[in-house]
């Protein structure tokens, strides 16, 4: 099952950015949404390509030294498979990665 946590968040946050982060300061929201409910602003046509029509997201966010920082992973809502990540530094995207494997493209 693809979780995206608390945990992963903090670990992320290190190995990218070299920015510790306290778990307890994570705020976690997963949420349901259909391909065209995602924010075209954010999630490039790349990313659109390989969505499956239901995704589902999970979301970390803390502030740290004045910014406040947003990741998102995307997975299929059908079978957990990741999909996408992204991340937000106040408010403007900084980072994405695909995280779908070839052969694992399921619509």
């Amino acid at each position: 099952m693809c979780y995206y946590n608390a945990e992963h968040f903090v670990i992320f946050m290190s190995l990218q950015f070299g920015i510790d982060v306290d778990e307890e300061q994570v705020g976690e929201e997963s949420f349901l949404l259909y391909k065209e409910e995602l924010d075209e602003n954010l999630v490039t046509e790349e990313l659109l390509s390989i969505s499956p029509e239901m995704v589902l997201v999970h979301s970390c966010a803390c502030n740290k030294e004045e910014h406040e920082w947003l990741v998102c992973v995307a997975s299929n809502a059908d079978t957990d498979q990741p999909i996408f990540l992204i991340c937000l530094k106040n408010g403007e995207k900084i980072y994405e990665e695909v995280l779908l494997r070839d052969g694992d493209n399921e619509k």
